[in-house]
């Protein structure tokens, strides 16, 4: 195995070591009791409404979604690469790839964890 990937097997394991703390830390209940879902989606995107609330959750290239929009609970929290973070704008984000967190019984949206750096308008 080449350095490259021994540093992407590095990092996948940092990465769900992360989500899982911190998934963990914020709520009493596990993914193992099976009333959320984690699923790992190539793109993410936030719906917004005037007043900047989201009001839906779209994803896309994510297999283990049943469908590719979803509606955001009360209190859904974003956080960038495992970090809370409260962006000038939630859709600064749209079209990361992120892990979306879906609780199985309401079909809402209660997480979404962003891999990468939100967009600012200045990609090339």
């Amino acid at each position: 195995m080449n350095v490259i990937g021994v540093l992407g097997v590095v990092l996948a394991g940092v990465l769900v070591f992360m989500a899982g703390g911190m998934a963990h830390a914020q709520e009493s209940r596990s993914m193992l009791d099976g009333d959320v879902l984690a699923a790992e989606a190539g793109q993410v995107e936030l719906v917004t409404n005037a007043s900047g609330e989201v009001v839906q959750v779209r994803v896309a290239n994510c297999e283990r979604c049943a469908q590719e929009s979803y509606l955001p609970s009360r209190n859904l929290r974003v956080s960038q690469s495992g970090r809370p973070d409260a962006p000038e704008s939630p859709n600064s984000f749209n079209g990361q790839a992120g892990t979306v967190v879906v609780n199985l019984q309401s079909g809402m949206v209660e997480q979404i964890i962003f891999w990468a750096l939100p967009n600012r308008g200045n990609d090339q």
